[in-house]
């Protein structure tokens, strides 16, 4: 089951990230942030609708809460 904003511990609501996924096309649970391994241009999913991010970089952890991704590519930072 999908942890909520007030599920987390405080050791899990201030730690940076406590766990890594790569995304997918499927529905996944929202993540806190997202990491960029290929930099490109990448559809995200946020509040159920498809946004396209361009010029992402590679390396970089991004702030966005996304539930899916076009490309494994990104890894969901939770």
């Amino acid at each position: 089951m999908a942890k909520g904003l007030n599920d987390y511990a405080v050791q899990e609501s201030v730690a940076p990230y406590i766990a890594a996924v790569v995304a997918t096309q499927s529905d996944q649970d929202a993540c806190r942030a997202i990491y960029v391994k290929v930099a490109g241009n990448y559809i995200l999913t946020i509040n159920d609708v498809d946004v396209t991010f361009t010029g992402l970089l590679a390396g970089n952890i991004y702030p966005v809460c996304a539930t899916k991704s076009n490309s494994a590519n990104v890894i969901f930072l939770y």
